[in-house]
């Protein structure tokens, strides 16, 4: 029997009564036209039944990605901390750059970090900086403070997110695999024999993760693995390292899992060994102490995948927060350091 025809672009074309360039513009890039002709071209499509071939969709993506839009060849990694350096100076952010540096070179773009205080602009002035340049692919950078807002023309611009800001939720973002990295802490820590298992954590790093830390902690602790429930430490301010000391004596951990920058030199300036005293894992040993044990995050993957993510919406012209975010949780490794007793053999 024969299959009956398939409805072509053209057929769209003469239906809506559009030029086939405006027609396959409209599906591929409806942002680039007015809204009632995107509407009028759908409608066409749907009366005719028109499904892009998947065999030419295909090719058409391969060729795309093979080739970068001369409009998009620029795209940014933008931080918006208060002095410039203040996040790219830190291990982590320099690993995530590398790895957004090599894909988007990959891909054909030119990445550059920006900082969006530059010379005292505001976010209404940052945001007419980067349309007169011509760049309309953002990374964001890990907020300074995850509740802050930053208020640019978002329409204008296709967005990624590292580490989902609250208060831009309808972004696309890249994370770290929180609940997971804690568990595989949890896990190479019961191994090991330790069971006052304890948690320390900057306030605002906590917030930064969504308190997923402390929930798998808690699953961890309720599953019975431990001996005993130990309250988790929450740092605020600088004089948190004062609070670990005190915590520490009430409660008598044998092993400390911690995501605080203030906790390991507090805890080695008041003379305690690792791990003959104490076994310390940290949830980011690359800004952490050298030779610390605990979850290495892959952040030049993060990077890359970023670049992806920003690369996927610029060739169908995504601009905006959408009605849906999708996200890419990348999990961290275990690395061996010299701050737990060793697995038995």
């Amino acid at each position: 029997m024969q299959q009956p025809r398939r409805a072509t672009l053209r057929d769209v074309a003469q239906r809506a009564r559009l030029s086939l360039s405006a027609v396959s513009l409209a599906l591929r890039r409806p942002a680039a036209l007015p809204p009632a002709t995107v509407a009028r071209v759908r409608r066409a499509a749907a009366v005719l039944g028109y499904t892009p071939d998947p065999a030419l969709s295909a090719l058409a993506a391969y060729r795309s990605a093979r080739r970068v839009h001369r409009d998009f060849a620029v795209i940014a990694l933008v931080s918006n901390w208060a002095r410039r350096e203040d996040w790219f100076r830190r291990a982590s952010a320099q690993a995530l750059w590398e790895g957004a540096t090599t894909r988007a070179r990959a891909l054909g773009y030119s990445l550059q970090h920006l900082w969006a205080r530059e010379d005292g602009a505001t976010p209404a002035r940052f945001g007419q900086i980067l349309l007169n340049r011509g760049i309309r692919g953002l990374i964001l950078a890990p907020f300074e403070d995850p509740e802050a807002r930053f208020d640019l023309p978002w329409e204008h611009f296709a967005v990624v997110a590292v580490e989902r800001p609250a208060r831009h939720p309808r972004f696309h973002h890249v994370v770290p695999g929180y609940f997971a990295d804690l568990l595989l802490v949890w896990d190479q820590m019961r191994r090991r024999g330790y069971r006052r298992i304890g948690l320390v954590l900057d306030h605002g790093l906590a917030e930064r993760a969504a308190h997923q830390w402390e929930a798998a902690h808690a699953f961890e602790q309720q599953r019975g693995s431990a001996t005993a429930v130990v309250p988790t430490c929450v740092i605020r301010g600088a004089d948190g390292g004062a609070g670990v000391l005190g915590w520490l004596r009430r409660h008598r951990p044998d092993a400390i899992v911690s995501r605080s920058d203030l906790a390991f030199p507090a805890l080695r300036a008041a003379g305690v060994r690792f791990p003959a005293d104490l076994g310390y894992a940290s949830l980011n040993v690359v800004d952490d102490a050298p030779g610390v044990s605990g979850i290495l995050q892959p952040r030049e993957v993060m990077g890359a995948a970023a670049v992806d993510a920003l690369n996927a919406q610029l060739l169908v012209s995504q601009l905006g927060p959408g009605p849906h975010s999708l996200g890419t949780q990348v999990d961290g490794v275990w690395h061996e350091g010299a701050t737990l007793r060793p697995l038995p053999a």
